[in-house]
Formats: structure tokens, C-alpha cells, sequence
């Protein structure tokens, strides 16, 4: 092998690493800094309404059954349903603690070859439920932006120009960083991947055919791709519940552009569960929409805590009785 593309691509795993376990610690030297900002989002969270937060709960653990449905489209045989949806809980702990999708990938792999399947159809199916992730966060991306969504009568910001430019600005602005991040993406991605389809033509082989034969399904092309748009949906539905809880005017098209530029921006900084990237980009949207520093932080801190802290205890007692009874 060429020894420049191994010093590349041993430069490149030494980079994200670091990068994932740096962006919690800026994201905590940020908080320190700016705790009478933390303190507002916090007095703002307290004072939100209490079943809006309650609706934000139990919207978030639609997640679950999403993944479900996902990960069942993308293999040839029926999986046991309740073990398939505890496995869903179970990654959730998993993907909280190991950089955003390899934890929850992880125990993916574990539960469909524990079940029957081999190494190879393991790895192609989750390469496959990541692949349809991507692609239909992407696709929904670019058909917000498209579409418009800007603060306007549904957002009730109309007496709010200096806001409605923001989120106009915000919008052109996502549209030309998309263009140029896939751009530079392309470029950078197409001869690493010749040289890893050059290595891996096994296994880029039992990807192509996992998806040929999803397509040739109907049933398991809805459950994959149907699935693969509802998870972030249901994350973006969320923050709206979270967001609407604390009286802002913002309406479902903005939130849900919103949510959906800041994950995809914060997906290149694979930080544990989306920790500090997420975050930030998130605070920085909704700031960017007409919203306060507190109060952006506290529809971050509301949707944090509905969707992380409060499933995470019975997430991981799930995890641990799956490995127990030898599911996992």
C-alpha cells in the first residue's frame, strides 16, 4: 500500500477521536464561562409547561419503534419483535457513550448475528441502515430548504422582521454550506473509496446485494427507508414539543429545518451522542431564528433531557438484561 494513504488515513483516525472527545470538553468550558446564560436556560426550562414537556417524552421514544422497523427492512428474515424493539432501547446507552451511530451500531451487529445471521449479512445490513439514514436526512434537508420553511404565519414571526431575516439568511446561508459540503465531500470521498472498494470487494459486494434485495421487497423497502425518515423526524418533532413548551414562536417547518441543518452540520464532528456538536449547533440555529442565548439553551437543555437523561437509566437496564439472557 501507498505509505502516503496510510500516513493520510492513520492522520485521519487520529483526528476524529480526538475531535469527538474534544467538542464535550468546549461544549463544558463554554457552559463554565457563560453560566448566567445557563442559569436563564434553566430558570426558562423550569418555567415551561409541564405536559408540552411530558407530550416532548413521549413523542421521543417513537424513535424506538422507527429503528425497529429500520433495522427489520434491512435483513431477509422475520426478527422476534419485542427483542428487536428492546435491542433499539438498548442502543440508545450504547450510542450516548461511543461516537453518534457507532455505539447504537454496534449493538446492532451483535443482536442480528446472536440471531442467526452471519458476520458478513451483520455488517451488511447495518451498513445498509446507515446508508439509508444518511441518505433520507439528506434528502428531507435539501426539501426543507427548498421548500422554505421560514418564520412566517404558521410561525407567528410575522411582526418580527429582524427574526424572519435570520432564519432567511439561516436558510440561504444552509443551502450554500450544504453545496459546498457535499462538494468538498465528493472530492474527498471518491478516491478514498476506490481504494476501499479495491481492498473490501467482498463486502462492498454484500452491501449491493443486501440493497438490491431490499428493493426487490416492497415490505422491507418501506420498513427501511419509511424508518430511516421517521427516526430524525421524530427527534425534530421533539425539539417542536420542547420548543413549543417554552411559549417560543416558532412553527413545526422552521423547527424541523432547524433540527435538521444543525444535526447534519454536527454530523462531522462524531462526538459521543452528538454531545457539544450537537448542541452548539443547535443553541446557534435557534439563536439565529430570533431567540435568545438563554432561551435557545433551554429548548436545548428540554430537548436533551427528553431525549438522553431521563430514558437513559431504563435504556441501560435493558442493555444489561439482553447481555444477561445472552441477546446481545
Amino acid at each position: 500500500m501507498d505509505p502516503a494513504v496510510t500516513t493520510s488515513r492513520g492522520r485521519w483516525w487520529f483526528v476524529r477521536p480526538l475531535l469527538a472527545c474534544a467538542m464535550p470538553g468546549v461544549a463544558a468550558v463554554w457552559l463554565a464561562r457563560s453560566w448566567s446564560t445557563v442559569r436563564g436556560g434553566v430558570v426558562a426550562l423550569a418555567g415551561a409547561h409541564p405536559l408540552w414537556l411530558v407530550g416532548a417524552l413521549a413523542v421521543a421514544q417513537l424513535g424506538w419503534f422507527a429503528g425497529a422497523a429500520c433495522q427489520q427492512g434491512t435483513v431477509s428474515r422475520p426478527l422476534p419483535v419485542r427483542r428487536l424493539l428492546a435491542a433499539q432501547v438498548a442502543g440508545s446507552v450504547a450510542n450516548h457513550v461511543l461516537p453518534a451511530g457507532v455505539g447504537v451500531g454496534a449493538v446492532k451487529l451483535r443482536f442480528l448475528h446472536r440471531h442467526g445471521f452471519s458476520l458478513r449479512e451483520s455488517l451488511a445490513a447495518v451498513g445498509l441502515d446507515t446508508a439509508a439514514g444518511l441518505t433520507t436526512h439528506l434528502a428531507v434537508l435539501v426539501l426543507l430548504l427548498a421548500g422554505g420553511f421560514l418564520p412566517g404565519g404558521t410561525d407567528r414571526l410575522t411582526d418580527r422582521a429582524p427574526a424572519a431575516s435570520g432564519l432567511a439568511m439561516l436558510t440561504s446561508g444552509g443551502v450554500a454550506l450544504a453545496a459546498v459540503a457535499a462538494a468538498a465531500l465528493i472530492a474527498a470521498a471518491v478516491p478514498a473509496a476506490r481504494r476501499w472498494a479495491g481492498r473490501e470487494r467482498a463486502r462492498v459486494g454484500a452491501h449491493v446485494r443486501s440493497l438490491g434485495a431490499t428493493m426487490r421487497s416492497p415490505g422491507r423497502a418501506a420498513l427501511l427507508w419509511g424508518g430511516s425518515a421517521a427516526i430524525p423526524a421524530v427527534h425534530a418533532a421533539t425539539l417542536w414539543a420542547v420548543v413549543h413548551a417554552l411559549y417560543l414562536p416558532l412553527g413545526v417547518g422552521a423547527v424541523f429545518t432547524l433540527y435538521f441543518a444543525a444535526s447534519a452540520v454536527s454530523a462531522l464532528v462524531p462526538s459521543p451522542g452528538g454531545f457539544g456538536s450537537l448542541d452548539a449547533a443547535l443553541t446557534a440555529a435557534i439563536m439565529t431564528a430570533g431567540q435568545s442565548a438563554a432561551v435557545a439553551l433551554a429548548a436545548v437543555l428540554g430537548y436533551r433531557l427528553v431525549t438522553v437523561w431521563l430514558p437513559m437509566a431504563p435504556s441501560a437496564c435493558v442493555l444489561a438484561v439482553m447481555v444477561r439472557r445472552g441477546h446481545l
